[in-house]
């Protein structure tokens, strides 16, 4: 096998739990909302030129050959988790020791003719599957026979992965996604690689004795986030009951703030980015994020008007925001959240990016004050019994479809790299991201640019929406609309 021979000259040393790191209590947190309706992965749909491989194909142990190398250089893609009986801490990451790169990298192929709906509707199939938890929780499938999508050469294939959202975030994706590439046709081989670390499974007793040495700092952790968080927030909420003022506005109910299936649907457009960095002229001061979200409450007031669902009021976005330190190569999350208007009740294209820029700046104003820090230092007051048993009682009694949502969709943006990328020799073409959909949050959009194009990839429920090519058109239309404004040359 192709893994055994590469391993003789990198081989395994087996310690004694010394690469075992404690998941923070973010990243707990999205292992414990996964249910069997709402998998917590992240993913990405890439798409590949072969032509520049030597040869012209794929050849697919090369692939694999290439893929051990470059895992080599990244020991985060070899760890699954462990949990302390009972939940009574949080879990640990460890190097897994019958990790199997077999398990973790599959082929298949399109039947003809090989189009972007079969694409699509494939990669929705692989995203809606749970991740094996037992494992690395990651996969990346190889996709063959992509011979008629328009725009992409006959014969490429794509690489669908998709990724636990306990181990990355956007920023950390983007790194792997590096690492796992090169910067021109020739591959790469890493050098002076060490010995690659694996650890044995801990015992239960070993498990129990960490959590007794891990509590005084637990809840010195939870005394400092209710101190920063909860108190002040439970001053401010009383305040507001005391002075007769509106509390915080809830977001409207749509089609996509309900109960989700297991069901997934996945598709993407993509745009010039000069074409989307000409736009931001309509209202001076606008970022490239301002305007894409812009772009996306456009598609979403046009989608629900055509089926009179249109709310009156404006639906609310969560935007991500990343928190980590400049240059920090922190594993997990460190991220926190926005969660703007995003002006569907404003017809006009100019007037909804105009005040989607004012949104947006009093919302980094308002996280700023914090630090972003505020979703990181409260997920240490949910006790890690808790929000597992909190989301199962959910489900049980059907809450998502009882209660109004904060946000009615995400909108994440994750900038890329601006020159080729290649895999295995092949030109990487177009990259597209794959999100996460829960009960009461059935739409998710990534925004992702690389090479000199930028794209809004969606994943969504297929029961809340059968009509993916109706919606990529809806973000089409509302590109083009804020593009009609733009001064003639």
């Amino acid at each position: 096998m192709a893994l055994q021979s590469f391993y003789q000259a990198t081989p395994y040393i087996c310690y004694d739990l010394i690469s075992m790191k404690q998941l923070s209590a973010l990243d707990t947190t999205f292992l414990n909302l996964e249910t069997d309706t709402t998998p917590m992965h992240v993913g990405c749909v890439g798409i590949y030129d072969p032509s520049t491989i030597p040869g012209g194909s794929l050849d697919s142990s090369e692939f694999v050959k290439n893929f051990e190398r470059k895992l080599a250089k990244l020991p985060v893609m070899r760890q699954r988790h462990v949990s302390a009986p009972m939940g009574i801490d949080y879990p640990y990451w460890i190097s897994d020791p019958e990790f199997n790169l077999d398990y973790h990298i599959r082929h298949i192929a399109l039947p003809k003719p090989g189009n972007w709906r079969q694409l699509c509707a494939q990669a929705a199939r692989i995203h809606e599957r749970p991740l094996d938890l037992k494992r690395a929780p990651w996969e990346v499938y190889v996709i063959s026979g992509l011979d008629a999508i328009e725009g992409i050469p006959e014969g490429s294939f794509a690489l669908v992965s998709k990724m636990h959202h306990a181990l990355i975030d956007g920023v950390r994706g983007i790194q792997i996604l590096a690492a796992l590439h090169d910067l021109s046709p020739k591959m790469s081989v890493p050098k002076n690689l060490e010995p690659i670390i694996v650890d044995r499974l801990p015992s239960g007793i070993e498990l129990l004795t960490r959590a007794a040495l891990n509590m005084p700092g637990n809840l010195m952790a939870k005394a400092r986030a209710t101190t920063r968080h909860a108190l002040p927030l439970l001053r401010n909420m009383a305040g507001i009951l005391l002075s007769n003022e509106k509390m915080p506005r809830m977001a409207p109910k749509t089609r996509f703030n309900t109960k989700v299936t297991s069901h997934r649907v996945f598709d993407a457009v993509s745009f010039d980015l000069k074409e989307i960095k000409a736009l931001r002229q309509l209202v001076p001061g606008s970022t490239i994020n301002d305007v894409m979200v812009a772009i996306v409450s456009g598609a979403m007031r046009r989608y629900l008007t055509g089926k009179g669902e249109q709310p009156e009021k404006s639906l609310r976005a969560m935007l991500p925001m990343n928190v980590s330190a400049a240059g920090s190569g922190a594993q997990g999350n460190h991220i926190s959240f926005m969660f703007p208007s995003i002006h569907t009740d404003i017809e006009g294209s100019v007037e909804r990016l105009v005040a989607i820029k004012q949104e947006n700046e009093a919302a980094k104003s308002r996280q700023e004050k914090h630090n972003g820090q505020m979703l990181m230092d409260s997920t240490h007051l949910l006790p890690t019994t808790l929000t597992h048993l909190v989301i199962d009682k959910a489900i049980k009694y059907n809450i998502a479809n009882r209660m109004k949502p904060l946000f009615n969709t995400v909108i994440t943006n994750v900038p890329g790299p601006q020159l080729p990328l290649y895999q295995a020799g092949a030109k990487m073409l177009a990259m597209f991201g794959a999100g996460i959909c829960y009960d009461t949050v059935g739409l998710f959009h990534i925004i992702f640019s690389y090479n000199g194009n930028i794209t809004i990839s969606f994943t969504s429920c297929l029961d809340m929406m059968p009509d993916t090519e109706h919606y990529a058109t809806c973000l089409k239309r509302a590109m083009a609309e804020m593009k009609k404004n733009l001064p003639t040359t």
